[in-house]
């Protein structure tokens, strides 16, 4: 509430600035980026590119990729749903056998570029917000 009792409302005139829980926040935040951002039109070099780089032929998605061998990667993993890990899970052994037996999937069976929405990699960012956050608060606040 405002100093006059009555609740304040952000620039855009009807969003408010009221204190959300952090999960309500996060999923009003991922609303708000979904309504103004639409669909993407993907041009045909990044099509290519997309195939060029292999890991659709695996089966693998972009966020597939990051290496689970830093803080911000293994906290954000440690954050997603049991079952966007399990399909993470599954991807990365079909990858590897494939891989093992020198084969790719069937072309109808490859990641489309429309398919392949980032599903770690903003937990990612927000991990390294809240590391970056909790340094520089630690650096200001010695004990």
């Amino acid at each position: 509430l405002g100093e006059n009792g009555q609740r304040q409302f952000c620039h855009f005139g009807h969003l408010p600035t009221w204190p959300l829980s952090n999960t309500k926040m996060r999923i009003f935040r991922a609303l708000l980026s979904a309504a103004t951002r639409g669909p993407k039109e993907f041009t045909s070099y990044e099509k290519f590119m997309y195939k060029a780089d292999g890991f659709c032929k695996l089966g693998l998605c972009r966020d597939d990729l990051l290496s689970e061998h830093s803080e911000e990667v293994i906290e954000a993993l440690r954050r997603l749903p049991e079952e966007t890990l399990m399909q993470r899970f599954y991807r990365h052994n079909r990858a590897a056998n494939l891989s093992l037996t020198h084969s790719i999937l069937p072309e109808s069976e490859w990641t489309k570029i429309e398919e392949d929405l980032p599903y770690l990699s903003p937990l990612v960012a927000e991990v390294e917000a809240e590391m970056a956050e909790k340094k520089n608060w630690e650096a200001n606040n010695p004990l």
